[in-house]
């Protein structure tokens, strides 16, 4: 049934706290080497530096050679699997800096192979080499020295870190492309990432030494950070054309030679979008009444005096970006009237407060919109959000990020972007929704020989064959710094708008016939140690393709412009001194349209509980708005025209199928109007609170008779969310993981349903900071008057050092029976603490 508002979602009641239920095993053992094998393969390495160090010029012998292990020189340990407490090993050994540790890529001998870096003084490579003899000689180290003995028996190299590890092969041709043809006295903006040190004095020795290289070469330094929280030091410099191509050549006598240097990447690179379409301005909108904001944007200068943006936003532009956004002001207008009033083919939908808005780009006189190119963007976020909540915003819980730097891809690394949003989010209590990005590259439908073959196939079958060629490209179609982030929701566009006007001409056409799927050039999941990836799906317009008129096999193109055909409808700048709407695609707006969501899910609960959401902290009110926006996405069918392109057998491991599904669709796609009310036959309820270490709690879900009336298809279905602390550098990154525990076999009789794999893993769910669970089945319930079945939420142990801060959390539960209108009437008699009356306004 249509969700109804005057049937508001329902506080659960109180939790009880039980007994935490086992968890599941690790993983298996990690590959060992043979002592002997050991000492053959890496002794030459050990034997080489223990008679340098017998030297009394050691240190400058050993920083000669770019390939020996010297002191202050990253180190690189590849070892076949984890070493359990080698940090804290690392710390028995004076003058040794644990600086990391990162997955490495399985193969055939090692299922999770790893690498620890270090940071040794001289006095600690002594100890290091004395340790690896030790072993070699008797197979011992010293007392409190095991993780030692595992790490040189699952040794597969030692290394320093080097120009290769600096500078990825796709920023080498990055940087190749760019001084293409430039004379060698040019200078072009980079960033570099420093190795960071916990001493703020080898900080800034290692940045004096690089501003001194960049110097002699003809550079200089723009802008440097370094934030111990999330363990960030870098540099923004100008850096001659000549430098360049020895950076991108990996000379070892350039920057990517130099020790303190973690990375070389491009100057941060926003991603634009595309407007079309001009219409006239069609109805007024009313302002809102609530002075204080709840809901931020961070994006470009919009057009503040726009009848709809006017009086709206409350504009926080300390460096005066407005001064210098000259040009068009396309994408901040955009995302603020999307924030502000949705779509505006849809119907009204207006938000109760203005919303906080921080420029962190601006419009030139001519090309897309720009970061401000004498900061790194990183610095800016950072102080934005600490601006914010001195100032302006102090009661803000969701930041609208439809930003990407679409010159850093995912790859494996979770993004130092991403590092610091996920510091804010548990920092300060906020919810960040970020933009998947988008993608404009053509996907080759490789089944036909031509454009002719292709058209002249049955839909069904050209359907097929676009997403098999799709799938084929997923590794280079990954999400887009800071998408990756573990504590934000990412947001992918759904193929979908509320446009009315049908399109008549054969090209462009939509990929799809007839589906729910995401559009083609939304980027894809998954994220961080294979977490669920963007987590959901909202509206981004339905953005048809086209043929390359000459490829074969053909080449489908997302066609970029919008239309009243295609698209969501926004504020558009003035064009001759009028002001007017124009329309928009991807994930940029279909985030923006998230945060709409979000803030009208947050105006009807403080509408319906004024009493639980005035005094509820931040960080528990931005959890819950987590929850509630992912807690009615489905795969709404989508995986039965998956699975068969990428399981064509059907012969995948449920688990490897549904990957490869949720790559695509995440947790699935939202309908808002779903998240924001009940309806007759479906209850939602929703709670937060916080878990100590190790806590867990119960909460009983009052079960509908209706459910034993007959044999129809009925879901459950709960969601988990939170923020983390996190451990930058460390493969347990995500410090606390929060879980649902499966109900029991007795839970599900009574409810009359049983686990779904139209969803995500559970391994998969909760790689993350959202779980989120669904039971389905159409059987008849097993119910006693005013029954309830217990759902588990608990705290794992916590990974490394225990966290002692309780970690907040918001949790959201439906029931479902499609056409059994008294399911929301018999859930609500059940609960204890009942919303306000709904008061319906007469037009």
């Amino acid at each position: 049934m249509p969700h109804d508002p005057e049937k508001p979602l329902l506080r659960l009641n109180n939790p009880r706290d039980v007994a935490r239920r086992a968890s599941g095993g690790g993983g298996g053992q990690a590959r060992r080497f043979d002592r002997n094998a050991q000492v053959q393969a890496h002794g030459p390495v050990f034997r080489q530096l223990s008679n340098v160090l017998s030297r009394q010029d050691a240190a400058l012998q050993l920083r000669a050679d770019a390939n020996s292990l010297a002191p202050e020189r990253l180190l690189v340990f590849e070892v076949t699997g984890s070493i359990q407490n080698f940090a804290n090993a690392v710390a028995r050994i004076s003058g040794l800096e644990f600086a990391g540790e990162e997955e490495l890529e399985a193969d055939e001998l090692d299922k999770n192979p790893e690498f620890y870096l270090l940071v040794p003084q001289l006095g600690a490579l002594r100890e290091i080499v004395s340790l690896w003899e030790g072993w070699g000689r008797n197979g011992t180290v010293p007392r409190n020295y095991t993780p030692w003995r595992d790490l040189f028996q699952q040794l597969r190299a030692v290394r320093p870190w080097g120009p290769a590890d600096r500078v990825s092969p796709r920023n080498r041709d990055y940087f190749r492309a760019i001084v293409d043809g430039a004379p060698d006295n040019e200078l072009f903006r980079i960033e570099i990432e420093l190795v960071f040190r916990g001493s703020e004095a080898a900080s800034r020795s290692a940045e004096d030494d690089i501003a001194a290289r960049i110097a002699e070469t003809g550079g200089q330094i723009i802008h440097s950070s370094r934030r111990a929280a999330f363990a960030y030091h870098a540099i923004l410099a100008d850096v001659s054309a000549v430098e360049i191509r020895r950076i991108a050549d990996l000379d070892l006598h350039s920057l990517a030679g130099a020790d303190p240097i973690a990375s070389i990447v491009p100057q941060s690179v926003g991603t634009p979008i595309e407007t079309a379409d001009r219409l006239g301005l069609d109805a007024a909108r009313p302002l809102p009444a609530n002075p204080e904001p709840i809901a931020a944007i961070f994006d470009a200068v919009p057009v503040q005096a726009h009848p709809l943006l006017d009086d709206r936003l409350t504009i926080d532009d300390p460096d005066d970006l407005e001064a210098r956004a000259v040009g068009t002001r396309v994408h901040g207008t955009a995302m603020a009237s999307l924030v502000l009033h949705g779509d505006l083919n849809e119907q009204p939908s207006p938000v109760s407060r203005r919303v906080y808005f921080r420029p962190v780009m601006y419009a030139p006189a001519l090309g897309d919109e720009l970061f401000d190119s004498d900061k790194l963007v990183i610095d800016v976020i950072v102080e934005a959000v600490m601006r914010m909540r001195a100032e302006g915003g102090t009661q803000v819980i969701v930041v609208n990020l439809s930003l990407g730097d679409r010159t850093k891809p995912f790859a494996g690394k979770i993004s130092t972007w991403a590092r610091a949003l996920d510091y804010l989010a548990f920092t300060y209590g906020i919810l960040f929704l970020v933009s998947a990005g988008n993608t404009g590259d053509g996907i080759t439908v490789a089944d036909y020989a031509d454009a002719a073959a292709f058209q002249a196939a049955d839909p069904a079958d050209q359907a097929s064959s676009i997403f098999r060629g799709l799938d084929a490209l997923k590794a280079d179609r990954r999400l887009l710094a800071p998408a990756d982030s573990v504590n934000a929701l990412t947001i992918g566009a759904w193929h979908r708008d509320s446009s009315q006007e049908v399109f008549r001409g054969a090209s462009p056409f939509p990929p799809y016939a007839d589906r729910e799927m995401p559009n083609l050039s939304s980027r894809l999941g998954p994220g961080l140690r294979r977490g669920t990836k963007p987590e959901a799906l909202f509206a981004g317009g339905r953005q048809p393709v086209r043929l390359d008129p000459v490829a074969a096999p053909p080449v489908l193109i997302s066609h970029p412009n919008p239309s009243r055909y295609w698209g969501l409808k926004v504020a558009a700048p003035p064009e001759n001194g009028a002001m007017g709407l124009h329309f928009t695609i991807g994930t940029s707006a279909a985030t923006a349209l998230a945060t709409h969501t979000a803030h009208r899910i947050f105006d009807a609960l403080e509408t319906a509980y004024p009493q639980l959401i005035g005094p509820m902290p931040l960080a528990q009110r931005a959890a819950l708005l987590k929850a509630l926006l992912v807690h009615c996405a489905s795969w709404r069918d989508a995986e039965t025209f998956i699975r068969p392109i990428i399981d064509p057998t059907t012969t995948l491991h449920h688990e490897h199928w549904r990957r490869e599904v949720c790559r695509h669709l995440g947790y699935g796609f939202v309908d808002p109007e779903d998240a924001i009310a009940c309806a007759a036959d479906r209850a939602t309820m929703w709670a937060t609170g916080t878990l100590p270490v190790e806590g867990s709690l119960a909460f009983d879900i009052p079960i509908p008779a209706t459910l034993a009336a007959s044999a129809n298809i009925r879901e459950v279905r709960a969601t988990l969310a939170w923020f983390t602390p996190i451990r930058p550098g460390h493969l347990a990154y995500r410090a606390v993981k929060l879980k649902i525990d499966s109900l029991q076999p007795d839970s599900l009789e009574i409810a009359g349903v049983g686990t779904s794999t139209s969803q995500p893993s559970n391994s998969q769910s909760e790689s993350g900071t959202i779980v989120h669970r669904r039971w389905r089945d159409a059987r008849i319930g097993t119910i006693a008057n005013g029954a309830s079945i217990p759902l588990q939420v608990q705290r794992e142990k916590d990974q490394g050092t225990p966290i002692d801060e309780a970690i907040p959390f918001g949790l959201a539960v439906t029931i479902e029976m499609p056409g059994a209108a008294q399911i929301y009437d018999q859930v609500r008699a059940n609960i204890q603490i009942q919303p306000r009356a709904f008061v319906r306004v007469q037009g």
